[in-house]
C-alpha cells in the first residue's frame, strides 16, 4: 500500500450511483422497494484481499442480503452521440468482474487483528456446497473497515436475532 506522501492524485471525482452505473445491477439485486423509494442501501469499500499470498486491490459490496468480491475498472468513459444524434458527452462508469457472491447470511465469525486495526478476517461457511473459506480484508482505513463490519452485523443480526461473534484472531495474544 502506498503512503499517503506518494500519492500524485490531485482530487477524487465523486458521481450519483444510477441505472448506468456498473454497479447499479449488484446494488439494486435485493432492495428493488428501496430503489423505487430512491434509498439505496449498501455498504462500499476498497480494500486489499489476500488471494494466495498476495495481497490484491478489489473491491467488497455488501447489500442487505449479499456480500460481492469485485474487480472494477474504474475508469470513466465519455459516452458517444446521444439518441438524437448530438454529442452527449455524459460520463458513464468503468466495468466490473464479480469474482464472489455469497449471502451474508453465510458469514459464521469476523476475527480482528488487535496488532493491526487495518485487516479484518470475514469467516464464510457456505452450507450449500459444504465449503469454509476466509476473506481477509485490509485497508488503508481502521475507520472504514468498523463501518463495514458494523453493516455486516447489522444485517446479519436482522436476519437471526443473535449477535455476530467477532473475537480477536487466534495469533494475537492479548
Amino acid at each position: 500500500m502506498a503512503h499517503k506522501s506518494d500519492s500524485q492524485l490531485m482530487s477524487i471525482s465523486t458521481t450519483r450511483l444510477g441505472p448506468r452505473h456498473h454497479l447499479w445491477p449488484l446494488v439494486c439485486e435485493d432492495i428493488q422497494a428501496d430503489v423505487e423509494e430512491g434509498q439505496l442501501q449498501f455498504f462500499y469499500i476498497l480494500a486489499f484481499v489476500l488471494q494466495g499470498d498476495m495481497w490484491v486491490p478489489l473491491t467488497v459490496l455488501a447489500t442487505r442480503e449479499t456480500l460481492h468480491l469485485l474487480r472494477e475498472d474504474h475508469q470513466w468513459r465519455k459516452s458517444g452521440s446521444g439518441p438524437t444524434g448530438n454529442e452527449s458527452q455524459e460520463p458513464h462508469s468503468g466495468g466490473v468482474s464479480v469474482l464472489e457472491t455469497l449471502p451474508i447470511s453465510c458469514v459464521s465469525a469476523v476475527q480482528l487483528w488487535p496488532s493491526d486495526q487495518c485487516r479484518m478476517d470475514i469467516m464464510l461457511y457456505d452450507e450449500t456446497l459444504k465449503q469454509e473459506k476466509t476473506w481477509c480484508v485490509r485497508s488503508e482505513s481502521g475507520e472504514l473497515l468498523q463501518g463495514l463490519l458494523a453493516w455486516v452485523r447489522a444485517q446479519w443480526e436482522a436476519m437471526f436475532g443473535v449477535k455476530l461473534h467477532t473475537s480477536p484472531h487466534p495469533g494475537v495474544r492479548e
